[in-house]
Formats: C-alpha cells, sequence, structure tokens
C-alpha cells in the first residue's frame, strides 16, 4: 500500500506538473476534468445516502464556471455563481424535486467547481505557473509536515469523530512546514514582502486543513472511506484536492488584496 501511493503520488505531481509548466488550454483542460470528477464523486456519495443530484446539470455548470474563470475577469466568478443558482431554481420548480437535492447540489457545485476554478485565475495573473504552483506547495507542505509531526508526536486529538488520525501536534507540524517552504520558494520563484507571504501561507495553511476536514466529515456522513478509487492508494479526486478547494481561492483573494490596494507590509 505504502509503494502504491508513493507511485501514485509521483505520478499525480507529474502530471500537475505538467499541465501548470505548459498553461493554456493544457491546464484548463486538466482542471476541467478534476472539477467534473470531483463533482461525479459528489454526487455518488449523496446517492448512498438517497439524494439524486442533477448531475448532468451540475457537470454542465461546471464547464461553464471554468470557461468563465479562465479570463480572469472582474466579478465573472460572481456571475458563473448567479448563472448556476438561477439554473438550479430553475431546475427545481420545472422538475419538483425535493428541496435538499437542490441544496446539496448547489452545495456542491460551490465547493468543487467554484473553488478549483481559482486555479485557473491563478494560473492567469501574470505568473504563469508560479502562483499555481504555489498553492501546490503550501497544499502539500501541510500535509506532509502534519503527517510526519502527527505520526512522531501526535498526542492530542484535533477530531477524533471526524479523522481519528489527526492530531493538534501534527496540525502545527503542517503550518511549520508550509512557512518553511514558503519561504524558501518566495525567496528562489517569487519576490514578495516575507509578512505577506508569512500571512498567506499561515492562513491558507490552517483553511487548506479545514477543507481536509469538511471532507473528511462528508465521507463519514455518507459511510464511504474514500470519496472514489481513481487514484490507487489515494481514493478519489476529491480525497486529493479537498484542501485546494480553500487554499486556492483564498490564495487568489490574498494576492488581489495585496496588488489592488497597495498593502505591502
Amino acid at each position: 500500500m505504502f509503494l502504491q501511493r508513493v507511485i501514485s503520488s509521483l505520478g499525480i505531481v507529474l502530471v500537475l506538473g505538467a499541465g501548470m509548466f505548459l498553461g493554456g488550454w493544457v491546464w484548463l483542460g486538466l482542471i476541467t476534468l478534476v472539477a467534473v470528477g470531483a463533482i461525479k464523486e459528489y454526487a455518488d456519495m449523496l446517492a448512498d445516502k438517497g439524494y439524486k443530484l442533477p448531475l448532468p446539470l451540475l457537470m454542465g455548470l461546471t464547464f461553464l464556471m471554468i470557461a468563465l474563470q479562465s479570463y480572469n475577469i472582474g466579478i465573472i466568478s460572481e456571475l458563473g455563481l448567479l448563472i448556476a443558482f438561477i439554473s438550479m431554481i430553475v431546475w427545481l420548480v420545472t422538475t419538483q424535486d425535493v428541496f435538499a437535492n437542490f441544496a446539496f447540489g448547489f452545495v456542491g457545485y460551490m465547493m468543487i467547481a467554484w473553488t478549483l476554478s481559482f486555479l485557473l485565475c491563478l494560473e492567469s495573473m501574470g505568473e504563469g505557473w508560479r502562483l499555481t504552483l504555489l498553492a501546490f506547495l503550501i497544499v502539500w507542505a501541510t500535509d506532509a509536515g502534519a503527517y510526519c509531526v502527527g505520526m512522531l508526536f501526535g498526542r492530542h486529538k484535533m477530531a477524533p469523530v471526524i479523522s481519528p488520525k489527526k492530531s493538534w501536534e501534527g496540525a502545527v507540524g503542517g503550518v511549520l512546514c508550509c512557512l518553511l517552504v514558503v519561504i524558501v520558494y518566495n525567496e528562489l520563484v517569487l519576490d514578495y514582502t516575507w509578512r505577506f507571504v508569512l500571512a498567506a501561507a499561515l492562513i491558507c495553511s490552517v483553511f487548506g486543513q479545514i477543507g481536509d476536514l469538511l471532507e473528511s466529515w462528508l465521507k463519514r456522513w455518507a459511510g464511504v472511506k474514500d470519496s472514489g478509487s481513481l487514484i490507487p492508494g489515494h481514493g478519489g479526486l476529491m480525497d486529493r484536492f479537498d484542501s485546494m478547494m480553500l487554499v486556492a481561492p483564498l490564495l487568489y483573494y490574498l494576492l488581489i488584496i495585496y496588488h489592488s490596494i497597495n498593502i505591502y507590509f
């Protein structure tokens, strides 16, 4: 199992790395596949609980959100959310389906399609692959630090009901590892002030772990071990991108604040 996880992890890094460096339509297509696949996993988990989401509609709206966000123009993400909300309402009133399917469907759309679409916004901010890689480094460094520190020193459970293996010591270790990696990356590749880099890394690392816990809670509620079985040793796409669902939009908006209102602290 460990060897399988390592091989799968290397494959994930290679595929994402190639997509980031090539950018453009390649990155657009890759993120589209990830978002659509994650939406499918989400709908399948809800189906196990008796909720039937309008999957074709959600997939179509996911394609639309990804297409809109690829332009990274002002309030275009809000336009995508408004179109999705109106479309879901029209679907609800015309089919007279149960409201829970509408609610779970729209929440899933926001949680997956809307948040992951910010990986395209990061790619189009002028730094190319550098800011996108920053988002992944935040997630990967936090995960690695939390795992290693938690295994060695974890004593106090953080959320024993939701995720029994996670500890407060691991969470702190994940944040510290993230800060170290991001500082080095900023010195070598980027050129932001160290205060901003530390603040952004701290916020994104903490909320990335919250995103991980959210997906763990969803799986626990749905009664499944993994969101899917696409990635050997890792589970599904949601399992691999749960932290990114909060990190990508948070990092994007922190960068917008940094650049647009001249907060150079």
